[in-house]
């Protein structure tokens, strides 16, 4: 079942719910993305918009992949969360890149360090983050609202392992599937 299949069932439990699109994503205007770097801060202003002026009592989160460790880079700045369902969250982008290209490539691990330094230069400059600091992993061990991490064992993508690795070393009340 698809995220938006659930928002029915959620709307007749009289949950309000909010979709959106981070910059740069789906149907949203922006040239850049920033994995949840920059994105965590977006969804600040939104959960805080949610609080003032929606009359929302209680705030849980549901992030995919780049969303799911959006939700992890907020998470440990802001308590108040009710919960939060992480699904195929990465646990560090440096990590996902090497095995993706040892996965994909044959790129030999000196070119692969070159290329990935090329990279984390430009995208320093234009979008003004280092991907070397995109570690969700750094961020669970400060986080205590209660999460459910989710990993696919199909998922050729981000390894399961990822999400496993998260939820070891994760602080809060937790639980994986």
């Amino acid at each position: 079942m698809e995220a938006l299949e659930i928002v029915p069932y959620l709307c007749q439990s009289n949950i309000t719910v909010l979709c959106f699109d981070f910059p740069g994503c789906g149907l949203s205007e922006g040239e850049f993305i920033s994995l949840g770097w920059h994105e965590r801060d977006d969804l600040d202003v939104i959960v805080e918009y949610m609080r003032v002026n929606r009359n929302v009592s209680t705030v849980g989160l549901w992030g995919r992949s780049m969303g799911a460790v959006t939700c992890l880079l907020h998470g440990d700045r802001d308590p108040g969360i009710a919960g939060m369902v992480l699904d195929s969250p990465f646990s560090n982008l440096r990590k996902l890149v090497d095995e993706l290209a040892k996965k994909y490539t044959k790129v030999p691990n000196f070119l692969l360090s070159a290329a990935v330094w090329a990279v984390k230069k430009s995208i320093k400059s234009r979008a003004d983050f280092d991907i070397e600091k995109l570690s969700p992993i750094d961020h669970v061990q400060k986080c205590f609202i209660p999460a459910m991490f989710g990993a696919g064992i199909q998922d050729d993508f981000i390894d399961p392992q990822h999400a496993q690795d998260l939820y070891e070393k994760y602080a809060g009340d937790k639980n994986i599937v």
